[in-house]
């Protein structure tokens, strides 16, 4: 018969549809694990760095880290490590990471002020030493706001899990601190031909002075003369770790008075050369 009723199309075309959604559905689910499996990955790494050192590998001026089990051979445990350089390196970056939660609120609230109320060129760092960390382990290469975001939730991640001073260890001995120089053992031998364990506190504010630019600054030591401004930088450090019960009141006066081995006497510079340099002072990025 002509008129028997042909079979509907619909089930078929349901079916098509329904396996595209599902494609799509899974291409998004590969797509969203493609994303987050660093982060993830980065999430268990740091569980590991209470057993675990970092090795730093530099190419073509950028640096990696590999995440090792046995002790690399210029790794400086933290109790090898002078504790004036720590107290420098505290007092220089970040003057409440004992106490805070990975982030220090009140920095945050004023680099926010200097940037968006104040308008400020130069705006004031305020990431933490743990917040730092972070950065240099996992994103070097990312500045973006999703980096910013991943960074404050591995912050929080590692200080839950690892101890502070395990914290401050990685950190000292991973950071740069002139070119193609990493790691606080290399550097204490370069600048000062002396082992980490015995820098004394002028020596401690120099390295501290170094890191928010340490290729810039390191021009001191390659110049071997320390301008007034980069002066001045040391001995607010040093002001600092007196204060904050680093060194004494007579061991600070001493390290006023002192110079480096390799430093040579350099005229005062006139008040608008010391401005030009306090205008390109780096401080860190936010």
């Amino acid at each position: 018969m002509n008129d028997i009723a042909k079979k509907p199309r619909w089930p078929l075309v349901f079916n098509i549809i329904g396996k595209i959604i599902l494609l799509m559905w899974v291409l998004l689910a590969l797509y969203v694990l493609h994303l987050v499996s660093p982060f993830l990955g980065s999430m268990y790494s740091i569980t590991k760095i209470p057993q675990t050192y970092f090795e730093v590998k530099v190419k073509d001026s950028k640096a990696t880290y590999k995440q090792v089990t046995t002790m690399p051979g210029d790794w400086v445990p933290l109790n090898k490590i002078s504790k004036r350089l720590r107290g420098a390196i505290i007092s220089s970056e970040d003057g409440k990471f004992y106490t805070h939660p990975g982030y220090d609120i009140e920095e945050l609230q004023d680099a926010i002020n200097d940037s968006v109320v104040k308008k400020k060129k130069k705006v004031r760092g305020a990431s933490t030493i743990t917040q730092q960390l972070i950065k240099n382990l996992y994103f070097q290469s990312d500045r973006s706001l999703w980096r910013k975001s991943k960074e404050m939730a591995l912050t929080l991640w590692i200080e839950d899990k690892v101890e502070k001073d395990k914290i401050l260890e990685t950190y000292l001995n991973v950071i740069e601190y002139g070119d193609n120089l990493y790691g606080i053992k290399d550097a204490a031998r370069y600048y000062f031909k002396k082992d980490p364990a015995n820098l004394n506190a002028r020596e401690s504010a120099f390295l501290a002075m170094l890191l928010p630019s340490p290729k810039r600054y390191a021009q001191s030591f390659r110049k071997k003369e320390l301008t007034p401004f980069a002066t001045r930088i040391i001995n607010s450090i040093l002001l600092k770790m007196q204060q904050g019960g680093y060194i004494g009141t007579e061991e600070y006066y001493t390290s006023l008075d002192s110079r480096f081995s390799w430093e040579k006497y350099v005229e005062p510079q006139t008040p608008a050369e010391e401005a030009s340099e306090i205008e390109s002072y780096d401080l860190r990025d936010l």
